[in-house]
């Protein structure tokens, strides 16, 4: 069931969901909240082969969207995070989403990776995996509305142990391929 504007606000009030820093209630929408573009994004260095099963460490260069903006070509891909960082109780999960006015320039927030667990104990922000799928460039700016992070509430609570694979995230973060699930081993 995804929760609507006034269970969002009132699981914002029992603690049910963090935001850091706090969010201003114009912020959530009809079945939603609205992310922002956080001030880091990592452009993939090109030419580089990678094998997800190997541990090994991808090349980027990393840029300061709050200090200059960036311009995102047609056909490029980049990693970038959301303003807002993130917590839930361990019976809430969060799918985030593409906003439609960028949508409809071609950008994508999120290739495949769009549900946001409570695996973890802190606030963290949420890693955007953006692709200008258009045929504009478009500029992204530090704080600019990005898309929706929707809530729903589970059947029972999460039982698994968290995962410390992205402990700490509070920006734009490179795959981790050095902790590899026992499946990919």
């Amino acid at each position: 069931m995804i929760l609507s504007d006034a269970c969002i606000e009132s699981s914002l009030e029992s603690g049910e969901i963090e935001i850091f820093p706090p969010l201003d209630l114009d912020q959530i929408r009809p079945t939603g909240i609205r992310v922002h573009m956080g001030k880091e994004i990592l452009v993939p260095c090109p030419g580089q082969k990678v094998d997800p099963s190997c541990p090994q460490e991808i090349k980027y260069k990393k840029y300061d969207i709050e200090k200059e903006e960036y311009v995102i070509e047609p056909n490029s891909f980049i990693l970038g995070s959301t303003y807002e960082q993130i917590l839930t109780s361990r019976k809430i999960v969060g799918h985030l989403e593409g906003r439609s006015t960028i949508a409809r320039l071609g950008l994508s927030i999120h290739c495949t990776s769009g549900v946001i667990d409570s695996m973890h104990e802190e606030t963290r922000s949420i890693v955007l995996e953006i692709k200008n799928q258009g045929n504009f460039s478009i500029v992204l700016k530090y704080k600019m509305p990005i898309g929706m992070l929707l809530f729903s509430s589970l059947t029972s609570p999460i039982n698994q142990s968290p995962q410390s694979q992205y402990s700490g995230q509070s920006s734009a973060l490179a795959p981790n391929l050095k902790f590899q699930p026992k499946s990919l081993k």
